[in-house]
């Protein structure tokens, strides 16, 4: 029996998140890892973390589609 731990080596987190603080300011970072960081050890209180749409990738040249 073949068993496997993950499907795909990539990173699977492909979300942005925004970290916004009580002054109205935010800092944009990559990973969830990243904003609980942040969110712990800023000197500014953090109000919310946001997470932002995953950034759409450019399409490769001669890689399907049409024209």
């Amino acid at each position: 029996m073949q068993s496997f731990e993950d499907t795909d080596s990539r990173p699977y987190d492909r979300h942005r998140y925004r970290v916004m603080f009580i002054d109205g300011s935010f800092q944009d970072v990559g990973s969830y890892a990243e904003a609980t960081d942040l969110w712990y050890s800023s000197r500014l209180k953090a109000r919310v973390i946001e997470v932002l749409p995953a950034p759409k990738q450019q399409a490769k040249a001669g890689r399907g589609g049409f024209g």
